[in-house]
């Protein structure tokens, strides 16, 4: 940087600092477009790259009052650019790794919703086939399977063998084995 470009530089900063809006229209036109050539190497689009000018020179404006003419405006510039395409690059990482585990989230939810559906009917027709069987079949199989009885418990409760409950048990899962294949 040459004397005369530092010396144009801490004026335009010193007038820029007390508001002249004319010295912040000049430092505009001395590197809008430096800084938007820089921009758009790191980004996509050539709207984005005007953003991040429109960016940097907004907030040139409002710190205004915390300039320093005695550091490189230009420096400072670049900086600002710099650090607003870094945060734009962290906010869009940011927003599809949320993105992702969001679809995961949802898509779990949505297997564990369909999972829950599917058992639930499937033990809505087995209890209507479990309906079906024999009274003292149903009755066995229910006392083992929703009472969670042994056949010791259900053969004292029954007064039957216990034998004669492994039986009921086997042949209750037979039927509904055999009517469920036939139906699915």
């Amino acid at each position: 940087m040459t004397t005369d470009t530092r010396n144009i530089e801490q004026a335009l900063v010193l007038k820029i600092i007390q508001s002249d809006q004319s010295a912040f229209e000049d430092l505009y036109n001395l590197y809008a477009d430096k800084l938007y050539y820089f921009a758009l190497r790191y980004l996509k689009t050539k709207e984005e790259a005007e953003n991040i000018i429109q960016d940097v020179f907004v907030k040139i404006w409002e710190t205004r009052d915390r300039l320093n003419s005695e550091y490189s405006i230009s420096a400072y510039l670049f900086t600002i650019a710099r650090n607003t395409i870094f945060n734009l690059h962290r906010k869009r990482l940011n927003e599809t790794a949320y993105l992702e585990y969001l679809e995961t989230y949802l898509d779990s939810l949505h297997s564990k919703l369909e999972q829950e559906i599917v058992y639930s009917d499937l033990n809505s027709h087995i209890n209507k086939i479990v309906d079906k069987l024999p009274m003292q079949r149903k009755k066995v199989f229910e006392l083992s399977r929703n009472g969670g009885l042994s056949h010791k418990e259900i053969s004292q409760q029954l007064n039957i063998s216990e034998k004669t409950i492994e039986t009921h048990i086997r042949l209750a899962i037979k039927d509904i084995r055999k009517i469920l294949s036939n139906d699915l």
